[in-house]
């Protein structure tokens, strides 16, 4: 047994010793520790309680603001980023809410929203705190300001972010003009939409990290984690797109809720990636922060 141990722990710290494969490892291991799956669970909760008041939130502004229709083409080309199942599950519930705008829906769109809305940044917080050794956060209330402010402000450039899809057209047109149509056109498509989803992602992630948990970040402590973290959405949400083509294999075991658990499966799969890039993080601060004295 101790010469078994002995090969154990050579193995351990070999692997530890191999720059980025040690990171991911011991970020693995918090992930555990710290109970993050849980908090993902958490998290996936709370988006979907977020996501449909928002819906009318920004249906029922575009009727006063801008053209309703703006709104209804950005959330279809941001929608179509999910896999499909998740995608044939949310698309009616999506239609029937953006149908219905008034000014009594934009106030209620809006209360609900920023409440649940920090709800669920308020859980992200809390994971980050994890993530980064926070002992003693901010108070109730302090906190409870900063998630909404927050909330506030990160849907804004979410949405501002976002709207570049609205030149996507062009640009498949542009490809079609000098590639054709065909199998290499798709997988540049494909390429070209994944890769600014990526770049939105890194920007979004990194703000969460740098500014939701309750200690001093600096931008080039969180892009690793932003990275890596947008990198696995990418990387999930192109494998369940494969893998969740059809209801089929699902409905085997869930029968008519086949879509709405490969929606919840997708947005939990989401908040891993972004407590896991904090995990990171903080795995990259123990590097660097000298320890304490005694």
């Amino acid at each position: 047994m101790g010469r078994l141990a002995q090969f154990g722990q050579r193995v351990r710290d070999t692997a530890l010793g191999i720059p980025g494969l040690g990171v991911m490892l011991l970020a693995m291991r918090n992930y555990v520790m710290h109970q993050s799956a849980n908090q993902a669970g958490s998290l996936a909760f709370s988006w979907v309680l977020a996501m449909f008041p928002l819906l009318i939130l920004v249906s029922s502004a575009a009727a006063f603001v801008g053209q309703p229709g703006d709104a209804a083409a950005l959330v279809d080309r941001v929608v179509s980023y999910l896999p499909p199942l998740v995608q044939e599950a949310m698309q009616p519930v999506i239609k029937q809410v953006l149908a219905q705008r008034s000014q009594a829906l934009l106030a209620i769109g809006l209360v609900t929203t920023l409440w649940t809305a920090s709800s669920g940044m308020q859980g992200i917080r809390t994971a980050l705190n994890r993530a980064y050794g926070v002992e003693r956060g901010l108070s109730f209330w302090k906190a409870r300001l900063k998630v909404t402010v927050f909330t506030v402000v990160v849907g804004s450039v979410a949405l501002a972010a976002f709207s570049w899809v609205v030149i996507l057209p062009y640009i498949w047109q542009l490809l079609e003009a000098n590639a054709g149509v065909g199998r290499e056109t798709l997988w540049l498509r494909q390429s070209v939409r994944y890769g600014m989803a990526f770049v939105v992602l890194v920007v979004l992630y990194a703000a969460m990290y740098g500014w939701l948990s309750d200690n001093r970040q600096r931008l080039y402590t969180v892009l690793p984690g932003a990275v890596v973290g947008a990198a696995f959405w990418v990387a999930a949400a192109a494998t369940l797109s494969y893998t969740l083509g059809t209801a089929g294999k699902l409905a085997l075991v869930y029968g008519s809720f086949a879509s709405v658990v490969a929606t919840l499966v997708f947005l939990y799969i989401s908040a891993t990636t972004l407590i896991f890039g904090a995990e990171i993080n903080g795995v990259l601060r123990e590097k660097v922060t000298p320890p304490g004295p005694g």
